[in-house]
């Protein structure tokens, strides 16, 4: 399910736990900073300044701010109890089902740039149908998952379907302008390259 991928919480020791929200806005600054591949693989190698962005981008300042302070007294012993509910977040900021990887390669003949390429468009394409189609505003369609999108999307087309009497033979993918295949190599790095651990750090 779309919408449970977005839960996606980092423990704070004490039964607590804080949650970050993978937005439309968080997917498009950490993208545009980092590349979403790479920067799976740099949570993989333990760095610690690609998960506080992470974080940043996740939830509002203050609690940001006592995550990262938690990772600069703790360092990567904090990181690792953390690695997988990070990497899972990046795979939500593109509605990934993280599952939907398992065993997939990219494709030997796809270029970084075509898969951060991909991944650009694919998230230029939610935020047209946010402000597009659903008609929100842009601070509505920033603040909201990219899985909250799809989903409204959905439903506006099985409304639009069901007002004008046309059968529901299958649900509209709004990532069909997107490859899903150019998206999905992207992203199969991320589960791959979050067990590398500390490899490159060694």
């Amino acid at each position: 399910m779309r919408l449970a991928n977005d839960i996606v919480a980092l423990s704070c020791g004490n039964g607590q736990a804080v949650r970050l929200r993978p937005s439309l806005r968080a997917a498009v600054r950490l993208h545009a900073t980092h590349g979403l591949p790479d920067l799976a693989e740099k949570i993989g190698t333990g760095h610690l300044g690609a998960a506080a962005d992470i974080i940043f981008e996740g939830t509002d300042a203050d609690t940001a701010k006592h995550l990262v302070d938690a990772l600069r007294y703790e360092g990567v012993r904090v990181l690792d109890g953390w690695r997988e509910p990070l990497t899972n977040f990046l795979f939500a900021l593109l509605s990934i089902d993280p599952s939907s990887t398992k065993g997939r390669k990219p494709d030997a003949a796809s270029s970084q740039h075509d898969e951060n390429a991909a991944i650009e468009k694919h998230l230029e394409t939610l935020f047209e149908i946010g402000t597009g189609w659903l008609g929100w505003s842009p601070a509505d369609t920033w603040a909201a998952t990219p899985s909250e999108i799809l989903v409204a999307h959905r439903g506006l087309v099985a409304k639009l379907k069901a007002v004008n009497g046309v059968e529901n033979k299958s649900d509209h993918d709004p990532r069909e302008e997107v490859s899903q295949d150019e998206v999905k190599a992207g992203l199969a790095k991320l589960k791959r390259l979050s067990g590398a651990k500390k490899r490159k750090a060694a």
